[in-house]
């Protein structure tokens, strides 16, 4: 398995002599200056240029009151202009609150500052500095954003790449880079991580929420180890893992699930006349086994996977901020899954109250901390009022634009 910080997934330092060191474990190749596409035929096959959209199916008034969701949000507001603001907060904020979102609070970074800071050179070059490494780096198949390499790259592999996806970001979209005369495309980006791709890789959820995006329907693609990769295969990896393995208790994975179902009823992503039901299958053994650990408060925790018994009743500093994490994703994935798979609504209610009650409490320094999560939380409640984030943009729009 390749470490998810080599290549296109990331240079792991901002130092000359660790990229040099770099330049020639690649066989000599620089890797500071080089934005090329990929030096042979693409096996990758015909996008769309526009990304689908996940349909918001649900608008449930009970599980968050207009002015519980209003005080919810303007506390997660992207309080992030200032210096060298971290790009995992800033990817994450992206994601919740969408290139559209604009905040009274001249604190407040806009949807567009965001999207400029993943996307052009220039702009994040005047938070972070210009002796700061570039986001945007080449690998062998083309460019990337540099990935778990500190406080100025991405968190996760291709997670960067899914969030221009999540929020709308056409395939010819312009990426300005250093030293490049032309800019490239998302498209390239895309097609590198897909190239890039390998079944086995520690970190695939992001790169199938992208492809799917993207995709025209049940395609295929040929990865650099010869493999095909369809989304029939892609569902199968996303399933075969224990519960809880991977990113944020396994919730991630349970998500590009149910982004696949969308996009399947969307466009027929799937070849496998049996693919669909095996997904909902999974899904609603995932639900059956969260509505069994719920805790009577209505959280739930790294255990969530445990129907034998609820979660456990943590003492120790991390114990809230694991259930904000366990619960926050929970019903993000819930928000856009199918209603054959969801729980009773109590389920869902008072996992969102346990939210609102926890996040009322937090100090403005908690919310820093640990803001990557708590944007999946505010996302997650958004969505239960049938609004995306941008649309309830507290202090500039009123959420009671949502039914209800």
């Amino acid at each position: 398995m390749r470490s998810p910080t080599t290549t296109r997934r990331g240079i792991a330092s901002s130092g000359l002599a660790f990229a040099l060191s770099q330049a020639l474990l690649v066989g000599g190749i620089a890797v500071a200056a080089v934005y090329a596409l990929p030096h042979s035929p693409s096996p990758i096959p015909a996008l769309q240029n526009e990304p689908r959209s996940v349909t918001l199916n649900y608008n449930w008034p009970h599980v968050i009151t207009d002015a519980q969701l209003e005080a919810t949000l303007t506390k997660l507001r992207p309080q992030l202009r200032h210096e060298r603001p971290k790009i995992n907060h800033v990817d994450h904020a992206l994601r919740c609150w969408g290139k559209e979102a604009t905040f009274a609070d001249a604190n407040c970074l806009s949807g567009d500052e965001m999207l400029a800071m993943l996307t052009d050179q220039n702009a994040f070059a005047i938070h972070w500095g210009d002796d700061a490494m570039p986001l945007l780096m080449s690998g062998e198949f083309g460019p990337g954003f540099r990935t778990q390499a500190g406080d100025s790259s991405a968190s996760h592999v291709d997670h960067t790449l899914g969030t221009l996806a999540e929020i709308g970001i056409p395939l010819d979209y312009p990426i300005l880079v250093k030293d490049q005369a032309a800019p490239l495309t998302v498209k390239q980006l895309l097609t590198a991580a897909m190239l890039d791709f390998r079944l086995n890789q520690k970190e695939y959820e992001w790169t199938t929420v992208a492809a799917a995006s993207y995709a025209t329907g049940p395609t295929q693609w040929t990865s650099q180890d010869g493999e095909i990769i369809t989304f029939d295969i892609l569902a199968d990896r996303l399933m075969r893992q224990e519960w809880v393995d991977g990113v944020c208790y396994g919730n991630h994975r349970l998500y590009a699930l149910a982004m696949l179902l969308q996009f399947d009823d969307q466009a027929q992503l799937f070849r496998q006349a049996d693919s669909r039901s095996k997904v909902v299958a999974h899904l609603s053994e995932a639900t059956a086994r969260l509505i069994q650990s719920q805790a009577d408060q209505g959280y739930w925790d790294e255990n969530w996977e445990d129907g034998s018994r609820p979660a456990k009743a943590m003492q120790n500093g991390n114990a809230t901020m694991s259930r904000i994490l366990a619960t926050g994703h929970a019903l993000e994935w819930w928000a856009i899954a199918p209603a054959e798979v969801l729980p009773p609504r109590e389920v869902v209610v008072r996992g969102a109250q346990w939210l609102v009650s926890e996040i009322d409490q937090m100090e403005a320094e908690s919310v820093v901390k640990n803001y990557t999560f708590l944007t999946h939380v505010g996302r997650a409640l958004c969505l239960w009022r049938g609004k995306f984030p941008h649309e309830l943009t507290p202090l500039n729009h009123s959420p009671t634009g949502a039914d209800g």
